[in-house]
């Protein structure tokens, strides 16, 4: 049985649906059953800071799924953290679990100021001493953080950013994560104590890239607009971020920007194929004049 947790997110509902359509075993494990829309998948409700709760979601299970919270009104995202990753060495423990899938992110094996990968580390680096088969799957950006602002381009024709518009990075589709994980959670074979997979997109991409795909598919001008640095925190803060949320939010930027979270292992980054382009055909159809 494959323990998904954060079964309602973008990569945990996809995940969901790949080991369903797999004809895997699965369980989804939700903080609200009420909200979770797929019903034909064996479901069970759990806090994450609840050590009992996601301990009985768990019994029965063999592989797991787990990640990183990702709650913009924290007070304290760190503490939260291991809090939660406490909970998940329980749970696997007590439910007999013997495989742990961890979504992480690049960067994760590095020391410094890096905000929100510190918490991909620090689940790393906590899972390291229980006895179980551990798989870290390590993505890059994902391509639906630019769809936060779609409307805004809609309306504005303005792709606003805290990266510079020439700045090339690598990014990929969550599906495709989703996808990979699938594979991962149904491979029977017993591997190493410890695997990484550090992820990528098929290309690189700037936010002037990014525009330029936007235009091409809402068939008007998109310009990228860079929010300057000293404006980061308070334009986080008045969309509902906490003052320790953002800072991980700025501090993780500024590493980007930095190009200082790249892979552990470069030679052996697996490269995943869906272009933004075809990833943002699901949200916005090409015009008639292309198709």
């Amino acid at each position: 049985m494959n323990i998904i947790l954060g079964a309602s997110g973008q990569i945990g509902s996809t995940l969901v649906s790949e080991l369903k359509k797999k004809g895997q075993p699965v369980r989804a494990v939700v903080r609200d059953v009420r909200r979770f829309t797929e019903r034909a998948v064996e479901t069970r409700q759990a806090d994450m800071f609840n050590a009992e709760e996601l301990t009985k979601a768990c019994l029965g299970g063999t592989s797991i799924f787990v990640l990183t919270p990702e709650t913009p009104t924290s007070d304290d995202i760190i503490e939260d953290t291991k809090r939660i990753i406490d909970n998940y060495k329980t749970a696997i423990r007590s439910a007999g679990i013997k495989k742990v899938v961890a979504l992480s992110c690049i960067g994760a094996h590095l020391d410094g100021k890096t905000g929100n990968v510190l918490m991909s580390k620090m689940l790393e680096q906590e899972l390291a001493d229980i006895d179980v088969e551990k798989v870290y799957v390590r993505p890059s950006y994902y391509f639906s953080n630019w769809l936060a602002y779609l409307d805004t381009i809609r309306q504005s024709g303005v792709l606003p950013t805290f990266l510079p518009a020439s700045l090339r990075m690598n990014m990929l589709s969550p599906v495709d994560v989703a996808k990979f994980t699938a594979e991962i959670l149904s491979d029977p074979l017993p591997q190493d104590n410890k695997q990484i997979y550090e992820l990528e997109g098929p290309e690189l991409y700037s936010p002037a890239d990014i525009a330029g795909t936007f235009s091409r598919l809402l068939n008007r001008p998109v310009r990228v607009e860079p929010i300057p640095k000293h404006r980061w925190l308070d334009t986080l803060l008045a969309v509902g971020f906490t003052e320790n949320t953002a800072q991980h939010l700025v501090d993780m930027t500024q590493a980007v920007i930095e190009n200082r979270l790249s892979p552990e292992h470069p030679e052996k980054t697996i490269k995943l194929q869906t272009t933004f382009g075809k990833y943002l055909q699901q949200y916005v159809p090409l015009p008639r004049s292309n198709e």
